[in-house]
């Protein structure tokens, strides 16, 4: 495990810490968690401006997760910096208690699926429940828990573009989060500030904003 409490902004770093395969790094001040094969690293601590701009160069096709505007700073001659929202749910009672949601099943299709879409189901497709709506016989949109922490889960929620304002993605964010609430788990929304869609979606499920990070993207 990891020298970190367990609060929402470090439910990534939790998360890659609970994966065999992550490794860790030592900065001058501080330290960086990451998985190659998920293209995921999380800075903590106070690190010198110079280490994190190397881990950076040394990984180009690794999104780098930071919490301090300094860092942000540094690192933008580099990469393209996003703002994201962190919300948690205060009141579980306002949730939606919508139907229609269900556990993709392992045979189901997704040859419709966009191929960036593809990719981040099937990174986690097999690991953890997928909860999915479908549309004329086929999942359209999809909510699972990415990142999970011992008291907290990431919210990763997308439907493709054809399926959209259909209010499927409130459904299966609803029983999504309610199973995850089963086994003690609190939900964490990350939003661009940017995401104007995900955003509102997050507040139309009663999730207020309580902190902010900063997401390095790849080169």
């Amino acid at each position: 495990m990891i020298d970190l409490p367990d609060e929402p902004r470090w439910v990534e770093a939790h998360g890659l810490a609970r994966d065999a395969t992550s490794w860790t790094r030592p900065l001058d001040g501080g330290f960086a968690i990451g998985n190659d094969a998920a293209k995921l690293a999380v800075i903590a601590g106070s690190p010198e401006l110079e280490a994190v701009t190397a881990l950076a160069q040394q990984h180009p096709t690794t999104t780098l997760i930071i919490t301090g505007d300094d860092l942000a700073a540094a690192l933008r001659p580099h990469r393209r910096i996003d703002r994201a929202i962190l919300h948690t749910l205060p009141d579980p009672s306002v949730l939606p208690d919508l139907d229609g949601a269900v556990q993709l099943p392992d045979d189901a299709s997704l040859a419709h699926v966009n191929e960036a879409l593809l990719e981040e189901l099937a990174a986690v497709r097999g690991r953890m429940p997928i909860w999915t709506s479908y549309v004329d016989g086929a999942p359209v949109s999809f909510a699972y828990a990415p990142w999970r922490s011992g008291h907290w889960f990431d919210v990763s929620i997308d439907t493709i573009p054809s399926a959209r304002q259909l209010g499927l993605a409130t459904i299966v964010a609803a029983a999504m989060i309610r199973e995850e609430r089963a086994h003690g788990r609190e939900p964490v929304w990350g939003a661009y500030e940017t995401n104007t869609p995900s955003l509102r979606l997050a507040q139309r499920l009663g999730f207020v904003p309580m902190d902010e990070i900063w997401v390095a993207m790849p080169a």
